[in-house]
């Protein structure tokens, strides 16, 4: 229930409830939570684009990796980001 809560709600929400139950309310490095409230958008976000019929037919679920190259987060920024380039 408390992911279920998490996922419908913000990255807020999300971060709180993997911080008490995964963490236990012990998670050094809050980067590492980061990552684990991406992870699980994107593990949903991937769930949601698979074939209901396929899944039910074969009952094979593919997941996404924790870490992939040349990904693009889908977290939105908390404070604007600048682009300092080029100045």
């Amino acid at each position: 229930m408390w992911l279920s809560c998490g996922i419908l709600s913000d990255d807020h929400v999300l971060a709180a409830a993997l911080w008490r139950n995964l963490f236990n309310r012990n998670c050094e490095d809050p980067r590492h939570l980061e990552l684990l409230v991406e992870y699980v958008r994107k593990q949903v976000q991937h769930l949601d684009a698979l074939s209901g019929e396929d899944l039910l037919l074969t009952g094979e679920v593919s997941w996404r990796p924790l870490v992939e190259s040349n990904a693009r987060s889908i977290l939105k920024p908390l404070s604007p980001v600048y682009n300092d380039e080029g100045l």
